[in-house]
């Protein structure tokens, strides 16, 4: 029988060789799975940015359904899902300061895309809590 090789992207297997690899991996169907798995852990702002700068798809707000779903090149947001993305990507005034103080030790910090590899000492940092002294990275 061979070798199968199987896409995680696709949740599909065939038959491992040179010629259907190639043909697969330059397929339309595994680019658009591909950029679907990736999509999930894209940055807030990024979404942000990106749906901003699209027109809205006709197609979608009349029916609720695009035939090109998310590889269409127009926006599927409503204005309360742009609002709401705002409100994610928006950080107060306070947490810009603290994201420059914690870049200086490096440490994650709370506006950063990234999640934060210890969130209970970040938020000891923020209350005021832990002492320099008492901080495990010291």
């Amino acid at each position: 029988m061979g070798r199968r090789y199987f896409c995680d992207y696709c949740d599909r297997s065939f038959q491992d060789n040179l010629h259907n690899r190639k043909k697969h991996l330059n397929g339309i169907q595994h680019q658009r799975s591909k950029k679907a798995w990736y999509d999930v852990f894209r940055d807030a702002s990024e979404i942000f940015v990106e749906e901003e700068s699209k027109k809205h798809c006709r197609r979608f707000l009349q029916t609720g359904h695009c035939d090109f779903g998310p590889s269409c090149r127009f926006s599927h947001m409503t204005a309360e899902d742009m609002d709401a993305l705002k409100g994610r990507v928006e950080v107060p005034p306070y947490l810009s300061v603290l994201s420059t103080i914690y870049h200086q030790v490096g440490l994650r910090c709370v506006s950063c895309p990234h999640p934060s590899i210890h969130p209970q000492l970040q938020m000891e940092i923020i209350q005021g809590s832990l002492s320099g002294a008492d901080s495990p990275y010291h």
